[in-house]
């Protein structure tokens, strides 16, 4: 029976040594800052950022957001830049997708990678392929906290991601190369998704397909690392079946409860540490 690879308790965990994070910072005159920018009117994106800011302020860090219901690309673009120059902000994110009619990539490009803690900026995503010092994406730094508070070794092994976007395939393949781990990476419609999948020692799903990924898949022991979310009505399934999978994996994130509650508490987390950069 594989180890469930619990994201919300280890949020919660994480969220109150955060806490005591923040507390110190303030003792040094510190107050960790964070501003998001959202755009549009879309209510999922406000949803999700009205989150951001509930979590942030629990745990004491401030925020500044910005809803910026009509705007332009030039507007956006010299707000990041603003938000970028003072002194008093540490982080600055974007959420996204931006509002219709906005250009998502000079937006995104504006911001600086020492004020980038949601790591999506393609100076920040380039930064990831050097190996140079940069925040990762939050989805590529909940995988590694899972590993570090499960006791999981993440080299000498094969991994493979199943999937290549922006925000977790490509900068985890980047990632693991520079660790010097094997990594193979398909995307969603590959023919050979079944031969590649059987060769993981590690397996991360983006691939937004219901049970895509089945017990007869997968080799015994492998890790599995579910990042679909596949909706029917007010359900939540992953890429993976779970209750199958489940008795052949040595561990598993689940859907929901896996890698979705640990995003934001890294994005807050990446905050901290642009705010201690500041002490120095």
């Amino acid at each position: 029976m594989a180890i469930i690879l619990d994201g919300k308790e280890t949020s919660e965990t994480m969220m109150a040594e955060l806490q005591v994070r923040v507390e110190e910072l303030k003792a040094k005159e510190v107050t960790p800052t964070l501003a998001l920018i959202l755009t549009g009117g879309d209510k999922y994106s406000r949803r999700y950022v009205k989150m951001k800011v509930k979590r942030a302020e629990r745990i004491g860090i401030e925020t500044h957001l910005y809803n910026l219901k009509e705007t332009t690309t030039k507007e956006t673009v010299e707000l990041v830049e603003r938000l970028c120059g003072d002194p008093k902000i540490h982080g600055v994110m974007i959420q996204l997708p931006v509002a219709k009619g906005l250009n998502e990539g000079t937006i995104v490009k504006a911001i600086n990678p020492e004020k980038d803690v949601d790591g999506i900026s393609p100076l920040t995503l380039g930064k990831i392929l050097l190996g140079e010092a940069s925040f990762l994406p939050a989805g590529v730094d909940a995988i590694f906290e899972l590993f570090r508070r499960y006791g999981l070794d993440p080299e000498g092994k094969h991994w493979v991601v199943a999937g290549s976007t922006n925000w977790l395939g490509k900068p985890l393949i980047a990632h693991l190369s520079n660790m010097g781990v094997q990594a193979t990476f398909f995307d969603k419609d590959d023919p050979m998704m079944s031969e590649l999948v059987m060769k993981a020692d590690v397996l991360c799903t983006e691939l937004y397909r219901k049970h895509a990924i089945t017990a007869g898949m997968v080799k015994p022991g492998v890790i599995i690392l579910d990042n679909g979310n596949n909706y029917e009505g007010k359900k939540v399934f992953g890429d993976v079946d779970m209750d199958a999978v489940v008795e052949v994996a040595e561990a598993i994130t689940p859907v929901p409860g896996g890698l979705g509650p640990l995003l934001i508490t890294m994005l807050l987390a990446n905050t901290l540490k642009a705010a201690g950069k500041s002490i120095a």
